[in-house]
């Protein structure tokens, strides 16, 4: 029910925003739809559920009993009131009540870092969807100028300056142009049809609102961060579980050590609703016990636990390392793509230049049509590379909070 009260609502938001889907209403369907997240919404659930229940058995057990029996028509009734609870050293009660709440942050962790990645994979998809359909543009900008050589060659064929090589060429060219368009055009079908299936969510053939493609923010030099990756707070939390176990398992090594406890009341007459007339008693026990196998039978079992406790610590020494490693990397991305996108941009603006030379004097027929395609294929290759770098940076922003646990476009 939730789902569809959710998807009437994008609806609703389509229809008052132009037709247009936006990313923000993506993300949120994502969150609302994906299997993942409600698998872990689930865990998130049961792990609550399981840290109430190892609670409830910290308490000590409270039972009430009634009876009524007959012996040669002699009928008699019994009521007791017990309450007991038995305490040892290596209480498992209290160990599961620790692991469970262990098991609760982990499974909130998990739930937190799949939202985190599910937007990030919804933005990455926007994003190539929306470079495509940039690419499209600027290739059907091109498109406009080949056809209007391929007019201006057939004029000046015509007017005895160009050969039918150059006319056939032109028009050779304007196939090719169309060839590409169409492909990105299938390839952008492909696109909007896997991001839809990821959305879980029915494609109505709205458009994309336009992407801001400014980028606001930059990969900072130095790791300084004020949040810990959930990665590490995962591991380092598994770790936490694993030490309690190695505890309980190292004194169940020890003698057994308990203290237990038992009141009771029970009826002194057939009036078991009299109970001024119950009678008290109490039960006190402490005692120490040990078995000779103790060391043969658990010994064993410390010893799995303890190996087990020292792989997750190279684990997470691996991963810590790992971490540090994918952020210089990152860093190091950043700064190349940001050096050649700078590059590209000047490259682009002195090669749109020269082709409007190289236009003009082909038109005066003191250019040869391979001059002018060279400067057109540099120009357009340059405001691809633009387009194309511009949308990784992007994206490497984004991965960098993902890698780093924080808010993904700001927000999640």
């Amino acid at each position: 029910m939730k789902r569809y009260l959710f998807i009437l609502l994008l609806l609703a938001a389509i229809a008052l925003s132009a037709n247009e889907y936006t990313l923000d209403q993506f993300i949120e369907a994502g969150l609302n739809n994906s299997y993942s997240m409600r698998q872990k919404e689930v865990m998130l659930t049961n792990a609550g559920l399981s840290v109430r229940s190892a609670a409830w058995n910290l308490l000590p057990s409270a039972d009430v009993a009634f009876s009524r029996s007959n012996r040669d028509e002699n009928y008699s009734n019994n009521g007791s009131l017990t309450v007991a609870r038995s305490l040892t050293l290596n209480e498992p009660s209290l160990f599961n009540y620790k692991q469970s709440r262990l098991d609760k942050s982990i499974a909130r962790i998990d739930w937190r870092q799949t939202r985190k990645e599910l937007a990030y994979d919804i933005f990455a998809a926007w994003l190539d969807i929306s470079q495509v359909q940039k690419e499209i543009a600027i290739r059907t900008a091109n498109l406009n100028v080949l056809r209007k050589i391929k007019e201006q060659s057939e004029l000046q064929m015509r007017l005895g300056q160009r050969t039918q090589y150059e006319v056939n060429q032109s028009e050779i060219n304007v196939i090719n142009a169309e060839l590409a368009i169409a492909d990105l055009n299938n390839q952008l079908v492909r696109l909007r049809a896997g991001l839809f299936n990821k959305v879980k969510l029915e494609d109505e053939g709205y458009a994309f609102a336009a992407t801001d493609t400014t980028i606001t923010s930059a990969i900072p030099d130095a790791p300084v961060l004020e949040t810990e990756p959930l990665l590490l707070t995962k591991l380092k939390t598994d770790l936490r579980k694993s030490r309690l176990d190695k505890w309980q398992q190292m004194i169940g090594l020890l003698p057994s050590v308990y203290v237990s406890g038992r009141y009771e009341q029970l009826s002194q007459n057939n009036d078991v609703l009299k109970f001024e007339d119950y009678k008290d008693t109490y039960t006190l026990s402490l005692g120490v016990s040990w078995s000779l196998w103790t060391p043969f039978t658990k010994g064993s079992n410390y010893g799995q636990v303890r190996n087990s406790l020292m792989l997750k610590e190279w684990q997470l020494e691996e991963n810590e390392a790992a971490l540090i490693l994918d952020r210089d990397n990152l860093r190091r991305e950043w700064i190349y793509l940001s050096e050649t996108l700078s590059l590209n941009r000047k490259k682009a603006a002195q090669s749109n230049a020269n082709l409007l030379i190289a236009q003009e004097k082909y038109n005066l027929g003191s250019l040869s049509l391979i001059e002018l395609e060279q400067a057109r294929v540099d120009a357009l290759e340059a405001e691809l590379a633009v387009n194309k770098i511009t949308y990784q940076l992007q994206k490497k922003i984004q991965e960098w909070n993902l890698l780093n646990s924080l808010p993904i476009l700001n927000k999640y």
